[in-house]
């Protein structure tokens, strides 16, 4: 007779100890089914949740860090000398980051205010809410110029915008690296400003940093004024769907340079050189203001930028990335994937995880004890069996494959309906610890630490409802799998342990006992 066939015969002569056994394994499949459920369901809202957002993280500077540092100095003129010399973000770290094979594009840049000389900007349309002069101390109606184009210097020809989308260049072409390289006078606006003022590609604008209501304090030293203007080629025009929220709180008060269709790109190199060239003329205007300045340290500041953004291919990628990079960071900078907001709205998933692992180990290692506890009170009633089957020349390993498949099949059992009942309760179950986590959570976190987002916009706005909406607690072919393989080991740990303390005997010593 075969191994198996005795394991089924046997079954069936124990129906009472059959019984019991499957209930037990039951009961441990459905703690198991819930534990390793509701863990995987926290695992998988972070991770859809993540897949939906923009795969970007953010080169910077780590000011508290830096901060912190500076403080703790105690002698006085150390400490502002510290002070003096703000840590910049290192060009030559952010060129290697961008020959990442996982960088689609970067958005490395400089921006600044600007105005333009004889073009029209994009009106908002809540020019009616402002009023825009004023009587100065002499009595004079002054009229008050709003910056007009936010002008922005990129290092980058594929630029996170222009990856994804949200730009289309209709007409010409985009910065390309000659434009860069050269510090060529070129430009790229929008469909909106060139409609707005009759432009094509081929045509001049001319716009500067300076504010035309306050030149008078260069045309008193002397300065020639159209000095502080930069004449710019248009060589391309792209559409955008970016646009203002006229919806929002700050709507009624938004200045012209605040709208996306009144941004004006340019090479880094020439916006650099631009604002360089401004603050000779200003320092020359007014010499008292820049006295303690270091011409050569100004132009470094003025050419980094305080931000480089990367997109990357993966959502998924982004915490390996700045694993990858963190260590080899100079000091004071930082990669900012805005990842301690994402944590903090997912701790009850986190907690739950946690807790629910824990609950499935315990469960694990206490079906262990037990079941290897029936099987040596078993094993003790059938020492005389085993005798008889050493005896006739059946091998030990033959011996404890029987068992084992008694166990197993009995195990099985229980878990073929644990599976059943386990995936009627799974998804009531695992609302209601969510329910219970998240309201206890909320008692030490207030409303407003549960959002994603960040002021630039280039991090995507994820609410905690939003991350809650993707958890859901339920039973796949593959969480099944893994519970009848777990209850393999635990079958087969079970036996082994109390079958060695036998099968080290041999049938004679066996059968006189």
């Amino acid at each position: 007779m075969n191994f198996y066939q005795r394991a089924l015969r046997y079954i069936q002569r124990t129906p009472t100890k059959t019984l019991l056994l499957v209930i037990t394994f039951f009961l441990i499949g459905n703690l198991v089914i819930l534990g390793l459920g509701v863990s995987q369901a926290s695992d998988n809202a972070k991770i859809l949740t993540r897949q939906k957002m923009r795969a970007v993280v953010s080169y910077e500077i780590d000011y508290e860090g830096f901060w912190k540092y500076a403080d703790a100095i105690e002698d006085v003129n150390e400490r502002d000398e510290v002070y003096k010399h703000y840590p910049k973000l290192d060009i030559a770290y952010a060129s290697r980051l961008t020959e990442d094979e996982r960088v689609l594009a970067y958005n490395y840049m400089i921006s600044d205010i600007a105005y333009g000389i004889d073009f029209d900007h994009v009106p908002l349309g809540n020019e009616e809410n402002k009023n825009d002069s004023y009587v100065d101390e002499n009595g004079n109606t002054v009229t008050y110029k709003e910056p007009e184009y936010m002008l922005c210097g990129s290092r980058s020809v594929n630029m996170i915008e222009l990856e994804e989308g949200t730009w289309q260049v209709n007409e010409g072409r985009f910065l390309n690296e000659e434009d860069i390289d050269q510090a060529r006078s070129v430009a790229v606006i929008t469909e909106e400003l060139a409609s707005q003022n009759n432009l094509r590609v081929g045509d001049t604008i001319t716009v500067t940093r300076t504010n035309p209501n306050n030149l008078s304090r260069y045309k008193d030293k002397g300065i020639n004024t159209d000095e502080l203007n930069i004449d710019l080629d248009i060589i391309g025009i792209y559409s955008t769907s970016e646009d203002v929220d006229p919806n929002s709180e700050s709507f009624r008060w938004m200045s012209p340079y605040e709208s996306p269709k009144n941004k004006i790109l340019i090479p880094m190199t020439t916006m650099s050189e631009f604002m360089f060239n401004t603050y000779l003329l200003d320092r020359e205007a007014d010499p008292e203001s820049y006295r303690d300045d270091d011409i050569e340290e100004t132009r470094e500041s003025l050419n980094t930028p305080s931000q480089v953004y990367f997109l990357l291919d993966d959502p998924l990628h982004v915490d390996q990335f700045v694993a990858d990079y963190e260590r080899s960071l100079p000091e004071f900078q930082m990669l900012n994937a805005n990842n301690e907001t994402f944590k903090k709205m997912a701790r009850p998933l986190d907690t739950m995880s946690f807790f629910a692992n824990i609950v499935v180990w315990i469960v694990v290692v206490n079906a262990v004890v037990i079941i290897s506890l029936v099987t040596a009170l078993t094993l003790k009633t059938r020492e005389y069996e085993i005798g008889v089957l050493l005896s006739i020349g059946v091998s030990k390993l033959i011996v404890v494959a029987q068992l084992f498949l008694e166990l197993l099949l009995i195990a099985f059992v229980g878990f073929a309906l644990a599976s059943v009942s386990g995936s009627l309760m799974a998804g009531r179950v695992g609302d209601l610890v969510l329910d219970y986590q998240s309201n206890a959570d909320a008692q030490y976190e207030s409303d407003d630490d549960y959002y994603f987002t960040s002021s630039d916009s280039y991090f995507t706005e994820v609410t905690q409802d939003e991350l809650f909406s993707q958890y859901h607690v339920s039973v796949s072919p593959l969480l099944i799998f893994e519970i009848f393989i777990l209850g393999t080991g635990v079958v087969l740990i079970s036996i082994v342990i109390p079958s060695a303390m036998i099968m080290r005997l041999n049938p004679k010593q066996i059968l006189l006992q």
